[in-house]
């Protein structure tokens, strides 16, 4: 009953990165993502309690996202300009979301499990690259040469869809780097390379970025032990430079001065670059606005789902979408949410370091898992700061992920007397995957 519990928990994570009722709305009527998750409860409550188990396991995943959804709810009923506390689409998301991580947390018991979580989201996101290669090929892009995302409420817009492909790129490399057959590794480098591409077409500047970033970090680790690899690499992406775009070159062109405008420096605006200079300043006056009503209202914000109608004259930059999660999350939920997005970074970069270290002596395998889930917090931490959407579905994931494999290694290696009694491990020990 438990593995029937997780496997529905797995169906529902696939459809929650995939959700194909977008794709094929004949799936709408069916509830597909409503019977995974009731029956991935139901049969995880049965199992618990017939095996005596926990329902809930109160790891630092669990805890933070109790604490998040109480406080959201709270906000909901006293939000400065929060006129209705009926269940909306902001709860309702951030709800579901919740739930999948604390559930990810409780039901991921073993670090094979934590390895499904993960395998079943990057095998997810094939649906994604699949989308961004085949709408590449027909020319379908959201505005000049920008590429637009597939049909998923995740990656429905350029920059939407390069944030979610750079979350995956650490998982593809990880997967490369740990797989044995040579054509299985060369299928995840493709894949990598894939992303890049993707990354390169929807002319995203959150995207180059945050592929900037990851490259400080990826290369150095990779580059030493992999150097044919690298060399193909770097002449595929010398290869697929000509198929950009020229627009989208354009707009990477203007990186550095709509940074220096996102922080209040003003910069000179090209005739050619108009459009892509307007959207920096449209987020830095953004920026501005929420931030002043975030310290107006410090302790709860504007609500979960405010009345725009009712600060749009005070802070009329700060109506719709803010783009800048933890400033999205103080909008919502004053400093007690930004706090709590700190903390829910902080969980992955905290728990992956954790792993990375105690495993690095007698697990070299479970060690780059856990440089990779700080890696995937970097990349939240810098597409973050230019995206509308915290508390989202893979970055919660992931959190749990993250939360339960640290539990789940450190209880497996107390049992076999890998630790001492102070948690730390030894210099050496040989293990196996």
């Amino acid at each position: 009953m438990s593995l029937w519990a997780f496997r529905f928990l797995l169906w529902y994570i696939c459809v929650l990165m995939v959700q194909p009722q977008n794709r094929f709305p004949f799936l709408w009527p069916l509830h597909i993502a409503d019977i995974c998750v009731v029956m991935a409860v139901g049969l995880h409550v049965a199992s618990a309690i017939t095996e005596k188990r926990p329902v809930i396991r109160f790891g630092p995943a669990t805890i933070t996202g109790l604490v998040l959804f109480v406080m959201a709810y709270i906000s909901l009923y006293i939000g400065a300009y929060q006129s209705s506390s009926g269940w909306n689409d902001y709860i309702d998301i951030l709800t579901k979301n919740v739930l999948v991580m604390i559930l990810v947390e409780a039901m991921a018991i073993n670090i094979h499990r934590v390895w499904a979580v993960l395998t079943t989201m990057m095998l997810s996101s094939l649906w994604w690259i699949k989308g961004g290669l085949r709408l590449s090929a027909a020319g379908a892009t959201y505005s000049g040469d920008r590429l637009m995302g597939p049909a998923s409420s995740l990656v429905e817009n350029p920059n939407g869809f390069a944030y979610m492909m750079c979350v995956m790129i650490p998982l593809f490399l990880y997967f490369y780097q740990q797989s044995k057959h040579k054509v299985i590794r060369w299928f995840f480098m493709f894949l990598t390379l894939a992303s890049v591409f993707i990354v390169f077409r929807t002319g995203s500047r959150t995207g180059m970025l945050i592929l900037i970033t990851l490259g400080l970090f990826l290369l150095p680790k990779y580059g030493g032990q992999y150097k044919m690899t690298l060399i193909v690499g770097a002449f595929a992406i010398f290869m697929i430079l000509p198929l950009i775009g020229a627009l989208n070159i354009q707009r990477f062109k203007t990186i550095p001065r709509a940074l220096l405008s996102v922080v209040g420096v003003d910069v000179e605006m090209g005739l050619e670059d108009e459009q892509s200079m307007q959207s920096a300043n449209e987020r830095k006056y953004k920026n501005r606005d929420a931030w002043k009503l975030i310290k107006e209202h410090p302790l709860f914000g504007a609500g979960i789902s405010p009345n725009e109608r009712l600060f749009e004259r005070k802070f009329p930059m700060a109506t719709g979408q803010v783009h800048c999660e933890i400033l999205m999350s103080g909008r919502q939920m004053g400093i007690v949410g930004m706090s709590i997005y700190v903390a829910l970074l902080g969980i992955m970069l905290v728990q992956g370091r954790r792993i990375q270290k105690y495993a690095a002596g007698w697990w070299p395998e479970m060690a780059d898992l856990g440089w990779t889930l700080k890696m995937q917090m970097l990349v939240f931490a810098v597409g973050g700061a230019f995206s509308p959407l915290p508390w989202n579905a893979p970055e919660l994931i992931l959190v749990g992920a993250a939360s339960a494999l640290w539990n789940n290694v450190k209880e497996q290696e107390f049992a076999s007397g890998n630790f001492d009694a102070k948690g730390a491990a030894p210099a050496r020990v040989e293990g196996t995957v």
